[in-house]
């Protein structure tokens, strides 16, 4: 694994408000803090600029939401669905998503720091432009997703799968991807200069190098 930093969790209180009127509140106050979500669907929702701290999402479903320059700040995101949601342009800190759908997500151009992202199913999620600082991506299912022009600090891959992802113009150095699945990766090959990868997997990268290997 990666030189990785310890993550700092989520910061929450012991008792969170319990609040079904989410979607109101955003739209209205665009705050949400200290609030436990549980066993609820929020849909069709575009806001920007919406400020989200010290709450958990227990089994929720987000349901075609935008929400553009979010700022989320020590959430819990556990068993949910953020398939397609939009994250864009977001500040992400001190953040875990557990066990959750987020198939074709859009975390682009975001700052993104001390987050966890933990038995994810996360194919196509795009994370292109972004800042990601203190990140760990562990047990995820990553296939086809974008890390185009990142920043990486930090960021430790382990136990994912990668296939078909895109790393083009990411500087991977001391990123470890020695447990994961990079086969078939897109990238101009200057991003691997001291990546961490096996004796297998310099075989197949070897052809971003123009080397032939018998």
């Amino acid at each position: 694994m990666a030189e990785l930093k310890k993550i700092s969790g989520p910061r929450l209180k012991s008792i969170l408000e319990e609040n079904i009127n989410i979607k109101e509140k955003l739209i209205n106050e665009k705050y949400l803090t200290n609030t436990l979500v549980r066993n609820s669907c929020l849909e069709y929702m575009n806001e920007e600029r919406v400020e989200i701290s010290a709450c958990k999402f227990e089994n929720v479903v987000f349901r075609e939401c935008c929400l553009r320059n979010v700022d989320l700040v020590d959430i819990i995101f556990e068993n949910c669905d953020l398939s397609n949601i939009d994250f864009s342009n977001g500040s992400i800190h001190r953040v875990e998503f557990n066990n959750c759908k987020l198939l074709g997500s859009d975390f682009s151009d975001s700052s993104i720091q001390e987050v966890l992202f933990k038995d994810t199913v996360s194919r196509y999620s795009n994370f292109g432009y972004s800042k990601v600082k203190n990140v760990k991506f562990q047990e995820c299912d990553m296939q086809s997703s974008m890390f185009l022009e990142c920043s990486f600090t930090y960021v430790a891959f382990n136990g994912c799968d990668l296939a078909n992802s895109e790393f083009t113009n990411t500087p991977l150095k001391k990123v470890d991807f020695r447990e994961n699945n990079i086969s078939d990766i897109s990238l101009t090959g200057k991003e691997l200069k001291d990546a961490i990868v096996s004796p297998m997997q310099a075989v197949e990268l070897a052809r971003f190098l123009g080397v032939i290997v018998k």
